[in-house]
């Protein structure tokens, strides 16, 4: 498969009174066309970050500080703010954001919202076209009339996810697209995603600290931990026989139909803006040895086809 998007060594800081925090370090990560990448990790471990680096948003008082971000060979970071907005921001690389769902303005409609989209990139934004999309995602062609107000949560999310379709892009990035809906309505979010990706080709980087949602949506899945990557591999591999004790501690922790007992794991992420040479997670490992406290592991290869930031291999 051809690589769509390829992240190498991505850095993204951000400044505050207490110094610089290092939210995303060192970020390798790579999506092939038409692949479905999941990227988890718990509350705080970078992932939003990450997505918004990738989309060039990070916004004040953050900065990419070094890395690329490549996208069909282009390093679109290198490229001018103007350059990169028309020519692949929206139009061949979208993303869906967290809480999106309130994203919507309030005094107009859901299809006036779409329509405005389309004109603002000098594509056609007529009813034909709204209709279309919001079809696409499952909802009657009536919610183009309808105010954000009048829909529910579900209605709301698929109607965002349709408006970041209109320019036909070859990547989403989809930041939680399942926050606070009920388990049914996120089960047809999934769904809807899965069908995009079969109907459209379109890539998908997949972001959650739900392992168990998408356990059966991704092809490859990366773990994060206090803003480094600390295993990837295949979803099969991972979920099966997880290699990293974060990622054995995060699967542990997830309820399932056989599981009798549900272990959380015990500590906090440490501090990203007193960052020290050693593994993040050995304050919180139960297989903790004295490098652990030393020197920071490197990612390398597993058996079953994964790659771990760990020192047990």
């Amino acid at each position: 498969m051809t690589a769509l998007l390829e992240v190498k060594g991505l850095k993204v800081h951000y400044s505050t009174p207490r110094g610089e925090v290092r939210a995303a370090e060192d970020i390798d990560l790579h999506i092939d066309k038409g692949e479905i990448v999941g990227l988890a990790g718990e509350s705080g471990s970078g992932k939003s970050t990450l997505a918004l680096g990738v989309m060039r948003l990070i916004g004040k008082p953050g900065r990419i500080t070094g890395g690329e971000v490549r996208f069909e060979g282009t390093d679109i970071l290198s490229l001018s703010e103007k350059d990169y907005r028309e020519q692949y921001r929206w139009s061949r690389m979208a993303m869906v954001f967290q809480g999106s769902m309130n994203g919507f303005t309030p005094v107009f409609t859901i299809g006036a919202q779409i329509r405005e989209v389309l004109e603002i990139h000098g594509r056609e934004g007529g009813e034909t076209t709204v209709r279309k999309l919001l079809e696409t995602v499952e909802l009657d062609a009536s919610i183009a009339s309808r105010y954000p107000h009048e829909l529910s949560g579900g209605q709301k999310q698929r109607a965002f996810i349709a408006m970041s379709l209109a320019l036909n892009p070859q990547l989403l990035v989809a930041d939680e697209p399942t926050t606070a809906l009920d388990v049914i309505t996120q089960a047809n979010v999934m769904n809807l995603l899965k069908r995009l990706r079969t109907e459209m080709g379109i890539s998908i980087l997949l972001i959650t600290h739900d392992l168990a949602l998408i356990s059966e949506a991704v092809d490859r899945l990366y773990i994060m931990y206090a803003g480094r990557v600390v295993e990837e591999g295949p979803s099969v591999s991972v979920f099966s026989g997880p290699k990293h004790p974060y990622t054995q501690g995060l699967l542990a922790s997830t309820p399932t139909l056989q599981s009798r007992q549900i272990r959380g794991i015990p500590g906090f992420m440490p501090d990203l803006a007193d960052p020290v040479e050693m593994c993040s997670f050995s304050p919180r490992c139960p297989f903790v040895m004295d490098v652990c406290r030393k020197e920071r592991p490197e990612m390398r290869r597993a058996d079953g086809g994964e790659e771990v930031a760990c020192w047990l291999y």
